[in-house]
């Protein structure tokens, strides 16, 4: 057998808010081509080059165990819906991509807030795919954010929502998920509010791999994610 594809480091972020009683999340729709053609996502995509760079450890705070996904997180909110997370607050991204928009980070001393990323798990696309990703995702709470910009060649549309809504939404084959967003939305859904989603996914440290697999039946391996056990 040929060996397993190895893995691309990606991250994905889970921009949550409490509008009243209701905790919505942010979803987006990728266009029907590629890989995750035609699915509704969280926002991210793969670890660049530049987020590896000093110039991204100028400009993105945080730890530095995993700074990458880190700043490919907030560089992929920024490129994709359009949001600059800073240590100031959430405002409006300038339209540019990878090392031109850190760079425009660099010359007006704002810095991205790695910190604010709270990591809820690790997943790894099973051995036999032919396109794999080692995708740690991460929730960060947002309030009074700009209006979502999105970036046309990557996401063809969007909405706040309740998880509930958005699984129901599923059922009715309305849109499509795949088994990581289906796993974290009802993960939301167990949550009372964004303080408790904050508290729930403390601790986790992007060292237990989710691998998904087949049981013997042909259903899913359980997946579990924190406080949930």
């Amino acid at each position: 057998m040929p060996d397993p594809v190895q893995p691309r480091p990606a991250a994905s972020v889970l921009l949550i808010r409490e509008i009243g009683p209701r905790l919505e999340v942010l979803m987006v729709e990728r266009p029907a081509h590629g890989y995750f053609g035609g699915l509704y996502v969280f926002p991210g995509g793969a670890v660049d080059p530049v987020d590896h760079t000093r110039l991204a450890l100028r400009i993105v705070s945080g730890p530095a165990l995993d700074h990458e996904f880190r700043a490919a997180a907030l560089r992929e909110v920024a490129e994709e819906v359009g949001l600059s997370v800073t240590t100031r607050g959430v405002v409006s991204a300038p339209d540019l991509r990878g090392e031109e928009l850190f760079e425009s980070f660099d010359r007006t001393g704002s810095r991205l807030d790695g910190e604010r990323l709270v990591l809820i798990s690790r997943w790894v696309t099973p051995a036999n795919a032919s396109v794999r990703f080692d995708t740690r995702f991460y929730v960060m709470a947002v309030e009074d954010t700009p209006p979502i910009r999105l970036d046309p060649a990557e996401l063809i549309g969007h909405m706040w929502a309740v998880p509930d809504d958005v699984l129901a939404m599923h059922r009715r084959r309305e849109l499509a998920l795949i088994l990581p967003t289906l796993t974290h939305l009802r993960w939301l859904t167990r949550r009372a509010g964004v303080g408790d989603v904050l508290a729930a996914a403390a601790g986790a440290d992007g060292r237990t791999l989710i691998e998904p697999g087949e049981m013997e039946d042909g259903s899913l391996v359980p997946v579990y994610l924190p406080a949930d056990r």
